[in-house]
């Protein structure tokens, strides 16, 4: 039975109509092998840091309150798009330092009359992350910035722009802890 299986297989090798076939699988397979650019949902971060311990941002600047604020939308990032446990500083193999360094708010467009019709705001953040068990720096960067816009006449309002802002510096935040790895 072998045999036969064997001689009707090779036998329709040979024909053109299957080799095509054949030919257009192979090639599928290259073309998803090749297509497949490494993108991954995985955590880019390292496997040995399990957890991370978020103390409150230090502010260097005149806008209090936003230390509470970003750290939340920090922890809520870290939580969202890592696989890190975040715990108690005992607990913890590593240590997110954070600090506001800057906050600015700028017209963009102004109406006839000065009024501000859209502006920016800006949060400035240094980091520097820490492996607790080594004492090493794993990660260490200054003034990650992501603006936000925001339009009066929409009721937006420095407050939301700013909330908008510490979500966006949050995930700048999470970019940089992944990227130096």
């Amino acid at each position: 039975m072998k045999k036969h299986f064997f001689r009707h297989l090779s036998a329709h090798m040979h024909d053109r109509k299957y080799t095509t076939i054949l030919s257009c699988v192979v090639l599928s397979l290259l073309f998803i092998s090749l297509g497949s650019c490494g993108y991954s949902s995985k955590s880019l971060l390292r496997s040995n840091v399990r957890s991370i311990y978020v103390p409150i941002f230090d502010n260097n600047t005149f806008r209090r309150g936003y230390e509470f604020d970003l750290t939340k939308a920090v922890r809520d990032q870290i939580l969202l798009r890592t696989r890190l446990n975040i715990v108690d500083k005992d607990e913890a193999d590593s240590i997110l330092f954070g600090k506001i360094s800057s906050v600015s708010e700028n017209a963009i467009i102004e109406d006839t009359k000065d009024n501000i019709v859209e502006s920016r705001v800006s949060i400035g953040v240094d980091i520097r992350w820490v492996d607790k068990r080594t004492g090493r720096t794993i990660v260490e960067r200054k003034n990650i910035k992501r603006p936000t816009e925001f339009i009066v006449r929409r009721n937006e309002t420095l407050s939301s722009a700013s909330n908008e802002a510490f979500v966006r510096v949050a995930q700048g935040i999470v970019e940089a802890m992944e990227e130096d790895w």
